[in-house]
Order: structure tokens, then sequence, then C-alpha cells
């Protein structure tokens, strides 16, 4: 899996993390078609995190397409055309939600909370009304 970490102290979920991470590895290609990943305990314990954050990213992962496991022998790569979009977008609003999750416990408002992503759009680049 080369140099895979979780950052504890990132305010994103440790599911969100590894579930990205496990995308991102099998979307350019480090984990092809048909290949078999890590069990999750054997990932739980590579990364040392709970096994039952590593099942519900499986989980969430086979519901989306992008592995398959066959009972008994493993979990595998799926055939990435048969991804869903709506599993990118499902990625952003869990990524979202999070976020004004965070913000409202931080003691922002729901209108800080929209300036501030106002903000940063515009500092990107895009164009908010898109």
């Amino acid at each position: 899996m080369g140099a895979f970490q979780v950052d504890e102290k990132s305010g994103v979920p440790l599911w969100i993390q590894i579930r990205k991470r496990l995308v991102f590895l099998i979307a350019s290609g480090k984990y092809e078609r048909g290949e078999r990943l890590p069990s999750v305990r054997e990932l739980s314990v590579r990364l040392g995190v709970n096994y039952n954050t590593i099942n519900k990213v499986y989980q969430d992962l086979e519901r989306d397409g992008y592995i398959l496991t066959k009972r008994g022998r493993g979990t595998y790569v799926s055939d990435l055309k048969s991804v869903e979009l709506s599993a990118v977008d499902g990625d952003v609003e869990a990524l979202a939600a999070d976020f004004v999750q965070q913000a409202l416990a931080r003691g922002m408002t729901s209108e800080d909370i929209h300036d501030l992503v106002s903000e940063q759009i515009l500092l990107l680049g895009a164009d908010a009304r898109t």
C-alpha cells in the first residue's frame, strides 16, 4: 500500500481519509482490476485503526462499486467501468457534511460558513454562481 497513513489530528474522520486514499489508489491504477486488497484485519493492524472503521470503508467502497468481496477468498478491485459517477458526488457530500459539522462545533454560524466557502471559491478562481 505504500506510504499510507492516517492523520488522527485532522478534522477529517479516519474512515473518510482511508476511503479517499483507497479510491485514489484504485483510480490511479496503483491497484489494478482484479487485484487482491489487504483483508479488513490486515489493514486495521497496519494502520492502527479499529477493525470496524476499516470494515465500514470496505462496505462503502463495495456499495459504490470500487471493490468486490468474495466470501472466503478476499476483497478485490472491481472493474472501474461499473463505478457510478454518483460515488464521487457522495464523497464530496460526505466531506461537506463533515466540514459543516466541524465548523458549527467550533461556533461558526451558517452565514460564517457560507462566507468562508464563498471566499475560498473566489480565491481559487472559480465562479461561485456556476
